[in-house]
Parts: structure tokens; C-alpha cells; sequence
């Protein structure tokens, strides 16, 4: 960041760039030979470099800056034609007597030319790299205020579902609903301060998936739930609450079945992750009403934290399967 900010600076950009002008000079002109048996050919050799380049490239500076940008960019093209011709067949003449004054040589119209063309050519170079970071920093922006408004969305999304069963339970089982609340602070306290963080453990994403499963078969005695974890998951991130709209609908829509049943398999394979996830579900006649958050967020965090991903969802008679492959997760630095 401080070598972009030295860059945007117009005077030390331009001083830059013209020492490393002359340094190039400096260098292609010591190899002649001839040079090598005078003794102060040196110090005259780098005064006479930087005496000739020094008002081409203030020329080229005061053209790039006061007509293309002033008139060119702004549109002005009725004033920015006569002006920049005139600009340039004035330069043209003050470099021709110039270069007589100090007897280097002569320069001729395609010299000239050729300078204004290496000149405006270097000007929009950076005029493109300056736009290039311009609209990196627009697009950084929009994707944190994005990607803060998609974490946002999850807690009240957990927090809908998790209001309607415990109205539910509190006209069912009323007597269960302290112990609810509190493991529902649990989970709640744990998606606020997860969700302040890019990145979190894999562990710890699969202790609240844990938790969280185990909060609705305690509800419901009739969802057995089939979980597989690998063990070589302790360094390996990813975003936070990631998959957790895929377990929500799972248990949800397996809930309206007679003998609701899930079964999830999580594999680590390097740096790659494999969720397969199955649920039953009613064919027709399901209550539920999915809000489309879900997976919807899912999807679109995905895309922001530029995942490499795969995402199938398959349904056959009463099954849903979800099969869900990332690669290239982050690990945590030991």
C-alpha cells in the first residue's frame, strides 16, 4: 500500500521515471568503446544524459498532464486538437534549437513524433493501472459489505426456525423449554461471534453442526441421525456457518415424515473437503415452506470467497442427497 501511494504521487512518479530513463541511456552509451580511454568521459557523459532528457520528459509531463488529461479526457476534443498541435510543433522547434545549443545532435519531426507517441503511451498505462486499482478497490468494497450482509442473514434465519419449534414444544411439552432456551443461547452465542470472523475452524464448525442436531432430537425422539466425521480435520477453515442451511432443510423437511432420517458423511482428503448429506422427505403433501435462504446464501458465499466448489442435489423417490465439494480450503498456521 505505501508503494501505491508513492506511485499516485505526480512529481516523485515522474522523477522516478526519469532517472530510470537515464540510467538506461547512461548504461547503453558506457558500452561504447570509445568512451573508455577518456578520463572524465564519465561525469560528462552522465551530465550531458541528463541535461538532453531532462526537458523531453518535462515536455512529455506538461502534455499528458495540462492537454490529454485537461481536455482529451474531459471530452474537450474542439480545444484539445488545436492546442496539443500547436504544443507540439512549439516542442518540436525548442528541442530542435535545444539540441543545436548544447551540439548533441539534430532532432528531426519523426524523433518527435515518436517521443509524443512513447509519451502518451506511458500516460495511459498508468491511466489504466490507476483505473485497475480504482475498480479493484470498488469491487473489494461491494463484496465485504456483500459478504457482511449474507452473515447478517443467518442468524435470523436460525433464529426463525428455531422460534417456530419452540412455539410449537411450548404447547406440546411445555416443561422442556428452559433447557431449550439455554442450549439455544448456546448456538446463538456461538453464530454471533462466528460470524465476526473470515475464517473458522472445521472443528468448531462441526461441534455446532453437533450441537445443533442434537437440539432437534432432543424435540423430536422419532429423527435419528447418522453422522461421520474424519479425524484429520484440525488445521483445515472454512467460512463460518457454511453448512448449516444444508443441515437446516434437512432436518426440517425429514421431520414431516413418519420416520424422519439423515445421514451425513464429512471427508477431508488434503485440502479438500466432501459433504454428502441425505434426508427423507415427504413426495407430496409436505407443510413446509422453505424461505429459498438457505441455499441461496450458501450458494452466492460460495461465490464470494471464490471457492472452488461443486454443488449437486439430487432427488429420487423420498431421498434428497446433497453432495457438496470444496478444494482448496485454507489451513490454520500452527
Amino acid at each position: 500500500m505505501k508503494l501505491l501511494r508513492l506511485y499516485q504521487l505526480f512529481f516523485l512518479r515522474n522523477l522516478v521515471v526519469l532517472l530510470f530513463l537515464i540510467l538506461i541511456i547512461f548504461a547503453c552509451t558506457l558500452s561504447n568503446p570509445s568512451l573508455k580511454d577518456k578520463d572524465d568521459s564519465l561525469p560528462w557523459l552522465l551530465m550531458m544524459i541528463f541535461v538532453a532528457v531532462m526537458p523531453v520528459h518535462v515536455i512529455i509531463a506538461i502534455s499528458n498532464s495540462l492537454l490529454v488529461k485537461k481536455f482529451f479526457l474531459s471530452k474537450k476534443y474542439k480545444l484539445f486538437v488545436p492546442l496539443f498541435i500547436l504544443y507540439w510543433f512549439c516542442a518540436h522547434y525548442f528541442l530542435t534549437w535545444y539540441y543545436k545549443l548544447l551540439h548533441v545532435d539534430r532532432i528531426t519531426a519523426i524523433s518527435t513524433l515518436l517521443t509524443l507517441i512513447l509519451g502518451i503511451g506511458i500516460y495511459s498505462l498508468h491511466l489504466s493501472i490507476m483505473e485497475s486499482i480504482k475498480q479493484g478497490r470498488k469491487d473489494m468494497m461491494n463484496v465485504t459489505s456483500e459478504l457482511s450482509f449474507l452473515k447478517q442473514q443467518l442468524n435470523p434465519h436460525f433464529l426463525l426456525n428455531a422460534m417456530n419449534n419452540l412455539y410449537g414444544e411450548s404447547l406440546s411439552a411445555p416443561q422442556n423449554l428452559p433447557q431449550r432456551i439455554l442450549n439455544l443461547s448456546g448456538m446463538l452465542r456461538y453464530q454471533i461471534e462466528a460470524t465476526k470472523r473470515d475464517l473458522v475452524l472445521l472443528t468448531e464448525e462441526i461441534e455446532f453442526i453437533k450441537k445443533y442436531i442434537h437440539y432437534y432430537t432432543f424435540r423430536n425422539e422419532l429423527l435419528k441421525v447418522t453422522q461421520h466425521y474424519e479425524d484429520n480435520i484440525e488445521d483445515i477453515q472454512i467460512p463460518p456457518l457454511l453448512l448449516l442451511s444444508l443441515v437446516e432443510n434437512a432436518v426440517k423437511f425429514s421431520a414431516e415424515t413418519p420416520l424422519p432420517a439423515i445421514s451425513l458423511d464429512l471427508k477431508i482428503n488434503g485440502n479438500s473437503l466432501l459433504l454428502l448429506l441425505e434426508n427423507n422427505f415427504l413426495e407430496s403433501g409436505s407443510s413446509a415452506e422453505g424461505t429459498g435462504i438457505g441455499i441461496e446464501n450458501l450458494k452466492r458465499r460460495l461465490e464470494v470467497y471464490a471457492l472452488k466448489h461443486e454443488l449437486e442435489c439430487v432427488k429420487r423417490k423420498d431421498i434428497f442427497t446433497i453432495k457438496l465439494k470444496i478444494w482448496g480450503l485454507s489451513t490454520a498456521a500452527l
